[in-house]
Formats: C-alpha cells, sequence, structure tokens
C-alpha cells in the first residue's frame, strides 16, 4: 500500500480541487478505461471555436507497477445532421511510470532477469476515439484507441499499436 500512496493522493487532490481552480473548464468527467492498458481517467474539457478541447489525466496499475498518463484531446462534431450526440476525437500525450517485473516483453521477445527488478518507463501516446454523449443522464461512453511507445530502462524499446478499449465516464 507504501508504493501506492503517491498515487492515490495525486488522484484525491485533483478531484478534491476548489471549484475556482477549475472555473475554466465547461465540462468535466471521471471515468474507468477498460483494454490493453486500464485505468481510471479524469477529464477537464473547454470549448475552442467550433470544436472542444480536452486534458485528461489516467492512473493505470500492470506489473507491480503504476503508470500516470496525460493527454490533450481534440473533440469534433463531424455528423451533428445524422447524430449530435456522436463526437469524434484525436490527441497525443505521453505516460511515465514504472513496474516491478522478472521480465519485459519486447518487440515480441521476452527477456528475463534475475528476479523481480524496478524498471523505470516513459512513453508517447496517440488517441483516436469515437464517443456517445447521453445527454438524459450524465454519462459518455467511448470506444479509443491509444496506441503507444515506450522506453523501458534497461533499455527496452515497446511498440504497441493495438491499445483498444472501452471507455465509460460519468460527467459532472
Amino acid at each position: 500500500m507504501k508504493k501506492y500512496l503517491p498515487s492515490l493522493l495525486l488522484i484525491v487532490i485533483t478531484f478534491f480541487l476548489p471549484e475556482k481552480a477549475n472555473g475554466q473548464f465547461t465540462s468535466r468527467q471521471a471515468g474507468l478505461r477498460l483494454g490493453y492498458r486500464s485505468g481510471i481517467f479524469y477529464q477537464a474539457g473547454t470549448g475552442a471555436g467550433n470544436a472542444e478541447v480536452a486534458y485528461n489525466a489516467m492512473i493505470s496499475f500492470q506489473k507491480n507497477g503504476i503508470q500516470l498518463t496525460g493527454m490533450k484531446i481534440i473533440y469534433e462534431s463531424s455528423f451533428t445532421r445524422f447524430s449530435p450526440e456522436v463526437y469524434f476525437s484525436w490527441g497525443y500525450g505521453g505516460h511515465l511510470g514504472y513496474l516491478y517485473s522478472d521480465h519485459v516483453k519486447a518487440m515480441g521477445e521476452d527477456y528475463y532477469f534475475n528476479g523481480p527488478r524496478f524498471c523505470p518507463l516513459i512513453g508517447v501516446d496517440g488517441w483516436l476515439s469515437a464517443e456517445y454523449r447521453l445527454h438524459q443522464i450524465p454519462l459518455v461512453m467511448s470506444l479509443n484507441y491509444k496506441p503507444f511507445i515506450e522506453l523501458t530502462v534497461p533499455g527496452f524499446i515497446k511498440l504497441t499499436p493495438w491499445d483498444f478499449a472501452l471507455s465509460v465516464s460519468y460527467v459532472f
């Protein structure tokens, strides 16, 4: 529990910031992403011309480690004539964190260590999604794609082009 305490503290501070700190944002959501790289996320967005710009922070757990991901996401409503609740988005960002494992899988190969090892990592992420917003209830469902590339110390590069997920979030 001690190793998760700083991350949990960051989540609590983010959710309970005073309203004035988030006054410039027109929408906020918190939710769950279920896929290859699952996690919980918080997102704050605002209008920008004929699009919407949002900033997303996600925390995920894997192989006895933690990852923090930050993304900038641009939403566009291309099919408002057919369905005003469907939005498409694209974005970019990055992540950092660590894993604690006895092996690393990189470029289709498994590399084993002589025991569990602390491995810090840093990466770059992309984002594409189709989102359906339910206006009757404050709920958003999204099918998203988040390919990433990361560098894991000791010197492994991991390319993951297949990170598809389903996200569900509550809008407040």
